[in-house]
Parts: structure tokens; sequence; C-alpha cells
């Protein structure tokens, strides 16, 4: 399963995916958020408190190939992006069943 290195190649390739496979390929996402926090030490009393850590990772699957992709980012902006991009990748089939 190969981890794409930037969104674009992850879209132009989940996209030509989607057009060879419309009815069987899927996409999905998933988005953790957490707060990380060091194994090896404890925090101390007046350390300011760890950054959240956000990631977003995106996978195009299409069981009849055994096809899958997946993109992960942790950068704000292209999060925003990508959502839109979903919808419109989504809206290309014209809603389920049609």
């Amino acid at each position: 399963m190969p981890y794409l290195t930037t969104a674009q190649q992850w879209l132009t390739q989940s996209t030509l995916l989607l057009q060879a496979r419309p009815t069987t390929t899927r996409i999905t996402t998933k988005y953790t958020h957490a707060t990380t926090v060091s194994k090896k030490s404890r925090p101390r009393r007046n350390a300011p408190p760890t950054e959240p850590t956000a990631l977003l990772t995106l996978k195009t699957y299409d069981p009849a190939s055994g096809t899958t992709l997946k993109y992960e980012t942790n950068k704000a902006a292209e999060v925003g992006r990508l959502i839109q991009i979903l919808g419109r990748l989504g809206a290309r089939d014209g809603g389920v069943g049609g």
C-alpha cells in the first residue's frame, strides 16, 4: 500500500482510479487529533502545554483491483483544500445510484 508523497499525486492517482472504476472505488478519511506527551519524561509543573497534533489520512481503495492509495498530512492549510477537493470528486458521479 503506497503512501504518496504529495497531495497532488494522491489527487491525480485517485481521480484516475475513480474514472476507471467508479462503482467500486471508495475514498475514506481519518482525522486524528491528539496531544503528544513524551513517554520518556513527565511534563514539568511550569512547562508550556504540548502542542496538539492533527493528522488527516486519505485512502482511496478499489476492492475489485486491490489498488490502495494513501496520503497523510498534518498541514492545516492543506487539510482545508483537500476537504474541498473531496467534495468535487464525490460530485462527479452524480450521486449514489446515479
